[in-house]
Formats: structure tokens, C-alpha cells, sequence
């Protein structure tokens, strides 16, 4: 009997295919006067100390990582490949990741939230209490001191237009509170599940004490899923979609706290309003490719232009030589050819990002669609070779020769 299935593999693959069809049905009997909106968030809370915990190691797996790679390899005491010390070594790796992270929890909800809420207030105050009138005078003041003479139906739509856009910031500051505490509220409604948040660190500690034999078990499940040629690849490929969003994430991170720290000592030392709202907001906006520091520049400018005009030009001019320098110099240091993506390929993918999924889209869409063009990509590669070897033989020739 096993001999006849051996021999007859397009009988045993119909099979298969038979049994897959009928467990679908059945599956489907079963549960078709089920609501699959009702279903889901059930299975999502199940799940959501295994997602959490998943989340929070994969963030400060990046941590330890660097703890273990970069800085304990230099103690003599831990190159000793003895596999007690290799355990106390990721266990105090774990431990100083965890506390980075609990500190930096701790600093955010006691420092930094009641900071911004406080200059959010502020904003809306002077936005209140702002004398639009003076924008008429110092343009008045400013044609007259450069010698501009403008006809009165130019000058009436540059006035109109600048009315425009003041009532405009007016009435978006006015829900500013809002969306603030929108976002706090919901960063809140995720941290009140206590429960799930502590299991979530717990498995994220084991998760992060026992990742190679975790990663050894999905190759092992992988192999005896799929053949060997189709598993080496899912695994090569898993490796390729790791490596591209671990250099995004951790490049983008670092550089955007750097441009963040710097915005924020020149604000402090220019006398900028809300330096440390202001810094925030570049940072934040900086972890989007290409159009990020515009999407940043444009609030703090028409913030700080609420205070001061002239303020609000020497904020532009800073944010331009910053991101100047950000794009020339920090960024290709830190970030290098991480991404894989040319910058049309960039663009696209967070166009489509963000049509799709907002901010949230348009900062994952840039490593999700590296992976997603990288694979495509080796894939036509392999067909091509497959198809037309002799071009690969005739290259290779031509290059030798």
C-alpha cells in the first residue's frame, strides 16, 4: 500500500487537496452564523500578552543585541565561552534593557506628557490672545523697508491669503488638546490591561532568554513543512525581511534622536518657543523618509510665527540646515544603503503607506516595501536564470574575458 502511493504522487497530491477542500467546508459549516467582526477581537485578546510580548522583545532585542555584540565583548571576563558566563551575560543584557526601557516609560509619564500638555496650553493661549492686526502692520512694515510696491488687488490677496491661513492654525490649535489626549488616552486604555501588559514582559523575558532555541524550532518547522530547496529559501527570506526592518528601525531611531537632541539645543540656545514640544514634533516627523521634515517643518514654523515672525523664519531657516544636514551627511552615515529602495521606490511606498494607513503607513511602508520589491526582484532573477542560462554563461564569459 505505501509502495502505490509512492509510485502514484498526482493521487496523493489530489488527496491532500480533497482533505484540505472538505475541512474548509466543514470549517465553514460550522462557522458561518458567526460574525468574523464578533470572532477576531476574541482571538485578539487571547492573544495580546503573546503580541505584546512578541512586540516588546523584538524592540529590545535590538538592545541586548547590541549590549552582547558591542560592549560586553570587550570585558575580558566575558570572553570566556563558558556557557554559564554566556547565560549571565544575556541575563544582564535582558536586565539593563529592561530597565532602559522602564526608565524611559517613567521619564515619558512624569516629564515629558505634562511638559507638552503645559506648552500645548500655551499655544492655544497666545493662538486666543493673538493680534492678527500686527501681521498687517509688520507686512506693511516690510514692503515699506525692501521698497515693494504692490497693486491693491495683489495686496489685498496677499492680506486675504494670510488671513486665510492664520484662521486656519487658529481653528486646528483648537482641537490640538484633543488629539493629544486622544492618542494619551488610548496609550492609557493599552496600559490599564495590567494583567496583559506584565504577562506581555514576562514572555518578552523569555522570549528574549531562549531566542536561538525559538529560532532553531521555526527552521526545524519549516523544514518539515516545505522541501529543503523551498524552506532554505523561506528561511533566507525571514532573514532578509529581519535584517531589513532591524537596520531601518534602529537607523531611523538613532538618527531621528539625534536630530531631535540637536533641534532641541538650538532651540534652547535661538530662545525658540516650546523647544521640547518643538523637538518632539522633528523627531517624530523625521522617522518618514524625504517627506517627514516637511510634514515637521510646517507646524513648528506656523507655531513659532504665533509668537514672533521673525522667529518663525530663523525656525525655518534652522530646520532646512539641519535636515540639510540630516540628508547629506547623519543620515547616509547611520542609516547607509539599509533600506535597499531607491528613492523613487521610497516615494512610492509611502504614497501608497500612507493612503492606506496614515503617518502609521507611511513610516512601515518604506521597509515593507523593500522586502516586498527585494523578493520580487530575486524571484525574476531565478525565473530569468532558470529560463535563459546561456545569458548567464555569456555574462560570465564576457566578464572573464
Amino acid at each position: 500500500m505505501i509502495k502505490f502511493f509512492k509510485n502514484n504522487y498526482n493521487l496523493v497530491k489530489s488527496l491532500y487537496t480533497l482533505g484540505v477542500i472538505i475541512i474548509a467546508i466543514i470549517f465553514f459549516r460550522y462557522t458561518e452564523n458567526l460574525e468574523v467582526s464578533n470572532f477576531l477581537p476574541i482571538i485578539l485578546n487571547v492573544l495580546s500578552p503573546f503580541i505584546y510580548g512578541a512586540v516588546v522583545a523584538y524592540i529590545l532585542n535590538i538592545g541586548t543585541r547590541f549590549l552582547e555584540r558591542k560592549v560586553f565583548v570587550k570585558f575580558k571576563y566575558f570572553k570566556n565561552g563558558d556557557e554559564k558566563v554566556r547565560r549571565r551575560e544575556r541575563l544582564l543584557s535582558i536586565a539593563i534593557a529592561f530597565i532602559v526601557l522602564i526608565g524611559a516609560i517613567i521619564g515619558i509619564v512624569s516629564y515629558i506628557i505634562p511638559e507638552i500638555m503645559s506648552s500645548v496650553q500655551n499655544v492655544i493661549n497666545v493662538a486666543i490672545g493673538f493680534d492678527y492686526s500686527g501681521i498687517r502692520r509688520w507686512v506693511d512694515n516690510f514692503l515699506i523697508q525692501n521698497n515693494i510696491v504692490l497693486g491693491t488687488e495683489a495686496y489685498n490677496s496677499l492680506i486675504g491669503s494670510i488671513d486665510n491661513i492664520m484662521s486656519t492654525i487658529t481653528n486646528w490649535i483648537k482641537y490640538l488638546p484633543n488629539m493629544i489626549w486622544s492618542v494619551v488616552s488610548h496609550a492609557i486604555g493599552i496600559a490599564s490591561s495590567l494583567v496583559d501588559v506584565i504577562m506581555g514582559l514576562i514572555i518578552a523575558l523569555y522570549i528574549l532568554s531562549d531566542k536561538e532555541k525559538i529560532v532553531a524550532w521555526g527552521k526545524k518547522i519549516t523544514r518539515c513543512l516545505f522541501s529543503e530547496k523551498h524552506s532554505e529559501i523561506a528561511i533566507k527570506n525571514v532573514k532578509m525581511i529581519n535584517n531589513t526592518f532591524n537596520s531601518f528601525f534602529t537607523g531611523k531611531t538613532l538618527d531621528s534622536l539625534i536630530i531631535g537632541v540637536i533641534f532641541f539645543l538650538g532651540a534652547v540656545i535661538l530662545h525658540m518657543p516650546y523647544p521640547l514640544l518643538f523637538s518632539i514634533i522633528i523627531a517624530i516627523t523625521n522617522m518618514i523618509p524625504y517627506f517627514g521634515p516637511f510634514i515637521g517643518a510646517v507646524p513648528v514654523t506656523l507655531l513659532t510665527i504665533l509668537v514672533s515672525p521673525i522667529k518663525g523664519l530663523w525656525v525655518l531657516i534652522f530646520i532646512i540646515i539641519l535636515q540639510q544636514f540630516d540628508g547629506m551627511i547623519l543620515g547616509p552615515k547611520i542609516l547607509g544603503d539599509s533600506i535597499g529602495l531607491k528613492p523613487i521606490g521610497v516615494m512610492f511606498a509611502i504614497i501608497v503607506g500612507g493612503a492606506i494607513a496614515g503617518p502609521m503607513g507611511m513610516f512601515f511602508g518604506v521597509p515593507l516595501s523593500a522586502c516586498i520589491f527585494k523578493l520580487l526582484f530575486d524571484f525574476i532573477e531565478r525565473v530569468y536564470s532558470n529560463k535563459y542560462p546561456e545569458e548567464e554563461i555569456s555574462s560570465a564569459e564576457t566578464e572573464e574575458g
